[in-house]
C-alpha cells in the first residue's frame, strides 16, 4: 500500500488540490493500511479507493506537467490532449454509480488544473504564448470531437466543459482548428462503426447545431468583423477544394442569424456587436455594398457566400494571370508597366516602394507588384487632388493585391519578401491617406480578409494600422482637426458668436473623414476583443494608438457630428485600461493607470464647449451618435473599482500605501488625494455623458412618448461638480454652467471660482460675464482691472457691455473698443443696428470714433453705416427745432454722424 503523503510531497503537490473532497476519507484509511469497505455514497473497499486515487493523481499530474499534452510539443500535429485519456475511463462499461461519480469529479478536477495552468501562463509572450494558444487550440478541438459520443453523459460534461473553456478563454471563438472542428461535426456524419441507431443520430446532431449555433452567435457579439472574415474563409476553402454547395445543416445554422443596426434578437445586454461603430465596421468587412449611414439588417450566411464567391474570383484572376505569365515565358515589366512608381509613405521617405526589377525576364511578382503599386499611387494622388476617388476600381485592385499576397503564402518561392513587405504596407495606408467612408469600408473587407486567411499577419497588419492612425493625428485629419474653422456649425459663426477670425471654411471632405475614423475604430475594437486575451504584443500597439490619440494638450475636433466617434475611441480606451486585472497586463499596470487617466481627460474634454447639434437629415445616424454615447455610459457604469491603488495613483509596492499630499500628477496636476479625486472626476463624466446621451436622444426623436426619467440633480451635488470641473478645466465648468442655464446654485459656484482664479483664466473669454457684471460696474471692482489682459471674445459678447446698465465704463468700453478693432470691418457689419443704438449711450464718443475709424477701412461698412443712420435720422424742417426728448436720444448726434460718414 503507497502512502498518499510521501507521493504527494515528492512532487510538491498540495492533496487538497489534487484529490476530490469525497474521496479524502478513503484516502486517509487505505493510508492507514485499512483495507476494509469504505461507505461514500455507496460502497466501495479500500482496493478501489486506491484506483481511483491512483487514477486522479496520474491525471492531475499530466495536466501539471504541461497543460495536458502528449506525446510531442504542442506545435506538432501528433499532439493529443490529456482529456482523451481521462474520458476513457468514463467509457468503461457497467460502472457503478459511486465510481462513475468519482470519475465524473476526477474530470472536473483535471479540467480544473488545466484552467488554472493556462491562466498561468496568461502573462508570457512570444513561443510560450503560441505554446499556450496550442493547447488551448488541441483542448477545445478534442471535446468538440467528443460531442458525438454515444455516452450521453460524456457529451454533457463534453459540453459543459467546452462552454467553460469558450467562457474563460473567448480566443478560442476565432480559432481556425476550432472552427473547422465544430462545423465538420455539422457536416460529417456520426461515425458508420457505431450501431445504426436513428434516435442516436438525431440527438448528436440536434447537440452539434446546437453549440455550433451558440459559438457562430456569441463569436459574432464579440468579433462581427473577424468572425465573418473565418466563415467567408471557410466558404472559400470549400469552394477550393471543389465540394458542394454548404449542407442543409449548415446552412439551417447561418440562414437565421442577422447582424444590423437597431437590437438583435441573437443575443442580449451590452456586447461589442451594439456598437454602432462596430456594426458598421462589421457590414463593411462582410463586402456588402450598404450605405452605412442608414439602417442595415444583412444575413451572414448570404452575405457571406456572395463575398467569398469574389474573395474566390479574385484569387483565381491570380492563378490564371500566373499560369499565362509562365506559359509565354515571362514578360519585362519596365516595358509593360513602365519605369516604376514609388508611394512616399510617411517615415519611410520618398521611393520606399520603388522597384527596379535586375533581369528583363522578372519574377511573376514584381510584374504584379509594379502594377499593383502604379494603380494605388494614382488613387492616392486623385485623392490628394481633392477628387473623388472611383469605389469600385479601388475595390478591385485592392482586392486583386490581397489575393497576390495570399496566393504567394501558398507558394514555394519564398523570394520578394521586402516587395511582399512593402504591398502589405501599402495596403493598410491607402485607405487613411483618401479617408473617406468608401475607402475605409474596402480597408476593413482587406484587413479582415488577411487577417481571417493568414493570422500570423495580423501583428504585421496591427502595426502599420496603427502608424496610419497616429500619422492622422500628426497631420489633423478627421476627428483629430481640432482647429477651429473645422468646428462645424460653431466655426461659421466666429466672430458673431464665436471668438477668433473668420476664416475659411472646409467642405464636406471633413465630415467624411469623420465617418471614416468612425468605422476604422470599429476595426480595431473588434480587433481589441479577439487579441485581448492572447497576444500581449498587439495589445501595446493598440495602447501605442491610445497614447498618441490622448496626448496633451487636447487634440479632437469639436464638430457636433465627431461625437460618436469620439466617444466610441474612448471607449476603446476603458475597454483597454480595464485589462490591467488580466494577468498579460500585470506588468503594465503603471502605465494603463497613467493612459486611463488620459482617456478621463480626455472624455472631460469634450465637455469644455457649449454643446451644439447637427443635422445629417438622416434620422439613423442621429440614433447612432445618442447610442455610442449610451454604450460609454454603459461601460463607465459598470467599470469595476480599482482597490490597489495609493493617493498618488500608483500601484503601492508590497500592500503599503504613502499618505502623500500636494503631489504633482503628469494629467492632472497639483493632488491632493489621488483616489478621492479619480470618484468624482468620474462622477462628473458620468454625468455629463449621460446628459449627452439623453440630449442626443431627444434630438434622434423629439417626439417620442416615451423618455428616461432622470432623477433632479440636487444643488449641493452641482456645486460638487463645478469645483470638480473647474479643477481639471475652468472651461468644463463654465460650459456646463451653459447646460444647466437656471441652476442658481451653479452659476453662484462658478462666478466664485471664476472671480478667486481670475488671474489663470484670462485667455477664456467665456469667462467675462462672472465678473464684469452690473455690480461689478457700480462697485468699481479691482476686478475689471483685468479687462486689458483678457482675450478677446465674440461681437455678440461685447456688445452686451454697451447697454445702459454697464454706463460706458472706461475699462470696459476700452474692452470692447479693442475686441472690436481686431476684427475686419466687414465682420462687424451685421451688428450695425445694435452699434447705432449703442451712439444714443455714447457720451464719451467712443462708439462714434470707432465707426468713423471702420469707415475708412472698409467701403461696404461706410455704405451700412449711411443707411442705418438715414433710417434712425430724419432732417428737421427749416425753422423747426428738435424737441428735448429727441435731443436727449441723441438725434443730434446721429444727424452729426451722418454728416462725418457721408464726408468720409
Amino acid at each position: 500500500m503507497w502512502k498518499k503523503c510521501d507521493i504527494f510531497v515528492d512532487h510538491g503537490i498540495d492533496e487538497a488540490e489534487v484529490v476530490p473532497d469525497f474521496l479524502l476519507p478513503a484516502l486517509e484509511e487505505v493510508d492507514k493500511g485499512n483495507e476494509t469497505e469504505i461507505v461514500y455514497e455507496g460502497q466501495a473497499d479500500g482496493v478501489k479507493a486506491t484506483y481511483l486515487l491512483a487514477v486522479a493523481f496520474l491525471e492531475i499530474i499530466r495536466f501539471i506537467s504541461n497543460g495536458g499534452i502528449l506525446n510531442v510539443h504542442p506545435s506538432s500535429t501528433a499532439s493529443r490532449s490529456s482529456f482523451s485519456c481521462v474520458f476513457e475511463y468514463l467509457k468503461s462499461p457497467n460502472l457503478v454509480p459511486a465510481v462513475s461519480q468519482c470519475l465524473t469529479a476526477i474530470v472536473h478536477r483535471a479540467f480544473e488544473t488545466a484552467l488554472s495552468w493556462l491562466e498561468d501562463q496568461t502573462s508570457d509572450s512570444g513561443r510560450a504564448s503560441e505554446t499556450r494558444e496550442t493547447t488551448l487550440s488541441i483542448h477545445a478541438c478534442f471535446l468538440i470531437k467528443n460531442l458525438t459520443q454515444r455516452d450521453e453523459h460524456v457529451r454533457d460534461i463534453s459540453v459543459n466543459l467546452l462552454n467553460q473553456f469558450r467562457d474563460r478563454f473567448p480566443q478560442i471563438l476565432w480559432n481556425s482548428s476550432c472552427l473547422d472542428s465544430l462545423l465538420l461535426s455539422v457536416q460529417n456524419d456520426p461515425s458508420s462503426a457505431l450501431v445504426n441507431d436513428p434516435a442516436w443520430v438525431a440527438t448528436v446532431r440536434s447537440l452539434c447545431q446546437k453549440t455550433v449555433r451558440e459559438w457562430i452567435i456569441v463569436s459574432l457579439s464579440y468579433a462581427p468583423c473577424t468572425s465573418q472574415g473565418l466563415l467567408q474563409e471557410r466558404l472559400c476553402i470549400a469552394n477550393t477544394l471543389q465540394k458542394a454547395q454548404p449542407t442543409t445543416d449548415v446552412v439551417s445554422l447561418l440562414s437565421e442569424i442577422k447582424i444590423g443596426t437597431g437590437k438583435n434578437d441573437n443575443w442580449s445586454g451590452t456586447k461589442t456587436a451594439n456598437i454602432p461603430a462596430v456594426i458598421a465596421a462589421a457590414a463593411a468587412a462582410s463586402g456588402a455594398n450598404l450605405k452605412l449611414t442608414e439602417a442595415f439588417n444583412l444575413e451572414v450566411l448570404s452575405t457571406g457566400i456572395v463575398s467569398a464567391n469574389v474573395k474566390c474570383n479574385h484569387a483565381g484572376e491570380i492563378a490564371g494571370m500566373r499560369r499565362l505569365y509562365e506559359t509565354i515565358g515571362g514578360v519585362d515589366p519596365m516595358s509593360a508597366f513602365g519605369n516604376g512608381q514609388s508611394l512616399d509613405l510617411p517615415g519611410y521617405g520618398p521611393g520606399a516602394l520603388t522597384q527596379n526589377p535586375q533581369s528583363k525576364n522578372g519574377s511573376f511578382c514584381e510584374v504584379l507588384l509594379t502594377r499593383f503599386v502604379r494603380l494605388l499611387q494614382k488613387f492616392v494622388n486623385t485623392a490628394e487632388k481633392g477628387d473623388e476617388v472611383d469605389k469600385s476600381s479601388f475595390r478591385e485592385t485592392c482586392s486583386q493585391a490581397t489575393a497576390l499576397l495570399l496566393s504567394y503564402l501558398g507558394s514555394d518561392a519564398k523570394s520578394n519578401i521586402e516587395s511582399f513587405s512593402q504591398l502589405l504596407r501599402l495596403l493598410c495606408w491607402c485607405p487613411a491617406y483618401i479617408l473617406t467612408p468608401d475607402a475605409m469600408e474596402t480597408g476593413i473587407f482587406i484587413w479582415t480578409w488577411l487577417v481571417s486567411a493568414a493570422p500570423q499577419f495580423g501583428p504585421i497588419i496591427l502595426a502599420e494600422l496603427v502608424d496610419a492612425w497616429l500619422w492622422t493625428v500628426d497631420t489633423r485629419r478627421g476627428l483629430f482637426a481640432s482647429e477651429a474653422r473645422y468646428s462645424g456649425p460653431a466655426a461659421k459663426l466666429r466672430p458673431h458668436l464665436q471668438p477668433g477670425e473668420p476664416e475659411l471654411l472646409p467642405g464636406n471632405g471633413h465630415v467624411d473623414q469623420i465617418m471614416a475614423h468612425r468605422l476604422w475604430i470599429g476595426f480595431f475594437i473588434d480587433r481589441f476583443e479577439v487579441v485581448r486575451q492572447d497576444s500581449v504584443e498587439q495589445l501595446l500597439l493598440l495602447g501605442r494608438l491610445l497614447q498618441g490619440s490622448t496626448k496633451l494638450p487636447w487634440n479632437f475636433t469639436h464638430h457636433p457630428c465627431a461625437t460618436g466617434t469620439f466617444f466610441t475611441l474612448m471607449l476603446l480606451g476603458l475597454k483597454f485600461c480595464s485589462c490591467k486585472s488580466q494577468g498579460s497586463s500585470q506588468n503594465f499596470r503603471t502605465g494603463l493607470q497613467l493612459l486611463e487617466d488620459r482617456i478621463y481627460r480626455s472624455a472631460l474634454g469634450w465637455f469644455s464647449h457649449k454643446p451644439d447639434w447637427f443635422d445629417m437629415s438622416n434620422n439613423n445616424f442621429a440614433l447612432s451618435e445618442a447610442q455610442s454615447v449610451s454604450v460609454f455610459v454603459h461601460h463607465l457604469l459598470n467599470e469595476p473599482l480599482d482597490t490597489q491603488l495609493d493617493t498618488k495613483g500608483q500601484v503601492p509596492e508590497n500592500g503599503s500605501s504613502n499618505d502623500a499630499k500636494d503631489q504633482y500628477h503628469p494629467v492632472w496636476g497639483k493632488i491632493e488625494n489621488y483616489a478621492a479625486g479619480k470618484e468624482k472626476r468620474k462622477q462628473l463624466l458620468l454625468m455629463l455623458s449621460q446628459h449627452e446621451a439623453d440630449r442626443l436622444e431627444v434630438w434622434a426623436h423629439p417626439v417620442a412618448k416615451e423618455s428616461a426619467l432622470r432623477p433632479k440633480i440636487s444643488s449641493e451635488k452641482m456645486v460638487d461638480y463645478a469645483k470638480t470641473a473647474f479643477a481639471v478645466d475652468p472651461r468644463i465648468a463654465l460650459a456646463l454652467a451653459s447646460r444647466f442655464p437656471t441652476n442658481n446654485a451653479l452659476k453662484g459656484e462658478v462666478t466664485q471660482l471664476v472671480q478667486s482664479h481670475i488671474l489663470e483664466i484670462r485667455n477664456i473669454p467665456e469667462a467675462l460675464p462672472y465678473f464684469v457684471t452690473p455690480k461689478a460696474i457700480d462697485e468699481n471692482s479691482s476686478l475689471l482691472q483685468q479687462l486689458p489682459h483678457w482675450a478677446a471674445a465674440s461681437i455678440t459678447m461685447v456688445l452686451d457691455f454697451l447697454t445702459p446698465p454697464y454706463k460706458g465704463h472706461p475699462r470696459v468700453m476700452a474692452y470692447v473698443l479693442r475686441v472690436l478693432e481686431s476684427y475686419p470691418p466687414d465682420s462687424v457689419t451685421f451688428f450695425m443696428p445694435q452699434l447705432v443704438q449703442a451712439l444714443r449711450y455714447d457720451d464719451e464718443k467712443l462708439v462714434q470714433g470707432y465707426l468713423l475709424r471702420a469707415t475708412t477701412r472698409s467701403d461696404v461698412f461706410a455704405h451700412i453705416l449711411i443707411w442705418m443712420l438715414q433710417g434712425e435720422t430724419c432732417e428737421p424742417e427749416a425753422g423747426v427745432e428738435l424737441s428735448p426728448e429727441a435731443a436727449a436720444k441723441g438725434e443730434t448726434s446721429l444727424i452729426a454722424l451722418l454728416g462725418l460718414a457721408m464726408f468720409n
